[in-house]
């Protein structure tokens, strides 16, 4: 997977992902619905950097929403293959969180969460998300 920005013409940007043909398989429609969600999400945050108003942010929340718990879905796996060992300084460092709040997720059993999320399952699976809508 190689991620490229060109600058075009008019002064913007093109970013580009391009999948390895395995990738591609794996992945199937996953990749441009969630390029979809983030580029809405950009969208939005260009507007509220310019103070552009807009009708409805129903729409926004919703879309970053499903991205976030996809991504979350990602993360929990990604953690839940680390090793148990790995010490708490190390993920507190990966979460941008202090040591003691690692240390007590582990502890409480909740990092990773005790059982994997729907999206979890997603992220591993491909299986279907829960509809966010």
């Amino acid at each position: 997977m190689d991620l490229t920005t060109t600058q075009t013409g008019d002064g913007g940007a093109e970013v580009t992902l391009h999948l390895t043909p395995e990738e591609s398989e794996l992945l199937g429609d996953d990749p441009a619905a969630l390029l979809a969600l983030l580029a809405r999400g950009l969208r939005a945050a260009a507007d509220l950097r310019r103070g552009a108003p807009r009708d409805e942010w129903r729409p926004v929340v919703m879309d970053t929403s499903h991205l976030i718990s996809a991504l979350s879905g990602i993360r929990d796996a990604a953690l839940r293959e680390a090793p148990e060992s790995m010490s708490h300084a190390t993920l507190a460092r990966w979460y941008g969180q202090k040591r003691t709040t690692i240390a007590s997720r582990r502890q409480r059993g909740d990092l990773p969460p005790a059982d994997p999320s729907t999206w979890e399952t997603w992220a591993r699976t491909g299986l279907t998300p829960p509809d966010q809508t």
